[in-house]
């Protein structure tokens, strides 16, 4: 595993003008030790900062990079993070075919529904999550965020943000709290400057 945090930590770092994970770092213990009751996404023995990890399907082409999604699962739940995981309850932009990497026209699945593989079926619809719940939000990337989360694969910079992706942007930070998207959700940008601040919020 310590090539592993070798490999994802930098990545992680480097990918979200709103957050890296370093600056989850205040929030997590200074040593990153695993405890024998951790739970890989459920409560530390001790009270640790409760993370919301936002999926959009499960699969690197229609949903969630599981790679990527289970990195930063084991490394918060090391620190001892209490970690619940949502995605919102909409059908897929389209189902692909992975072993071909082209589009499945015969099906349709739902990207909660999916998410769930990934959660072990502890999932939540996103249209509960709070920003006054939790301390920090996590966007595992995955084309997932440009076909459900936003319609950016389809309209680009003119893309419309899914309605609780929207909502929960906001109040995170509004609320001051770190949002931390990887990869390909940090192109989601807060849909109105006055929500940003006046400040821009996307990748270029």
């Amino acid at each position: 595993m310590a090539a592993a945090r070798t490999l994802v930590a930098p990545r992680l770092a480097a990918a979200s003008t709103f957050a890296s994970l370093h600056c989850l770092r205040p929030l997590l213990p200074s040593r990153l030790a695993p405890s024998p009751r951790a739970a890989l996404h459920g409560s530390a023995p001790r009270p640790g900062p409760r993370v919301a990890l936002v999926l959009s399907g499960c699969g690197v082409y229609d949903g969630t990079e599981l790679h990527e999604a289970s990195a930063v699962l084991v490394h918060l739940s090391r620190g001892g993070a209490e970690v619940q995981i949502f995605a919102p309850d909409v059908p897929q932009m389209h189902v692909i075919d992975h072993t071909k990497g082209q589009p499945s026209e015969s099906e349709s699945r739902n990207v909660l529904t999916e998410s769930a593989r990934i959660a072990r079926g502890k999932i939540t619809d996103l249209a509960q999550l709070s920003a006054a719940n939790h301390d920090a939000a996590i966007f595992p990337g995955g084309f997932g965020a440009a076909k459900n989360l936003s319609t950016f694969a389809v309209d680009g910079k003119d893309c419309k943000v899914n309605r609780d992706v929207e909502r929960v942007l906001k109040e995170f930070h509004t609320a001051g709290k770190p949002i931390g998207p990887v990869v390909r959700p940090a192109l989601i940008r807060l849909p109105s400057p006055r929500a940003s601040r006046g400040r821009p919020m996307v990748l270029p």
